[in-house]
């Protein structure tokens, strides 16, 4: 949780916090982060993070959900079970808000490092009818997004692997 400090900051001064936390946490495992870098690259005393984030991981978990915030907000329409295209378009224009928005190296970092770190949670079962082919294509389609995130150079054999299943027609 931001502690309420934060809001009152400058833009200017928020930007550089926030470009610094981008990159310690873009460049290190949250593991391996430390207070000592970030303040020393916004100019900030020490006492001033601490005046901002509870800790590293707070630090971390505002960081990643304005990423998050900012990456999903311009997704294109909500994709249905019957609209393939709609989900391949999703993940192109998630991968492409992650390289405009400066978020690869964080995005990475959290799959490569740092997902654990706040614990799994198992996938929302759909109530709806049509439930279970729901859940598999948002696991499939949150996969997919991983995968290309993790190995850049297999996006388009991954979308291709991904429309191929989801073309499928129910026997």
């Amino acid at each position: 949780m931001v502690l309420p400090t934060f809001a009152h900051i400058s833009p200017e001064k928020k930007e550089r916090v926030r470009q610094a936390l981008l990159h310690e946490f873009g460049t290190h495992p949250l593991a391996e982060a430390q207070v000592a870098r970030i303040v020393r690259e916004t100019g900030i005393a020490r006492g001033a993070f601490y005046k901002y984030f509870v800790d590293l991981q707070d630090a971390y978990q505002y960081i990643f959900a304005q990423a998050m915030r900012e990456i999903h907000s311009g997704l294109p329409q909500m994709p249905t079970l019957t609209n393939t295209e709609a989900y391949i378009d999703s993940i192109r224009h998630f991968i492409t808000a992650i390289d405009a928005g400066g978020y690869r190296a964080l995005i990475t970092m959290h799959y490569r490092y740092n997902e654990a770190a706040f614990g799994v949670q198992p996938s929302r079962m759909p109530a709806e009818n049509d439930g279970p082919v729901h859940w598999a294509i948002t696991v499939l389609y949150h996969q997919t997004v991983r995968d290309i995130i993790l190995a850049p150079e297999t996006m388009d054999a991954r979308i291709a692997q991904l429309r191929a299943v989801l073309s499928r027609k129910e026997a």
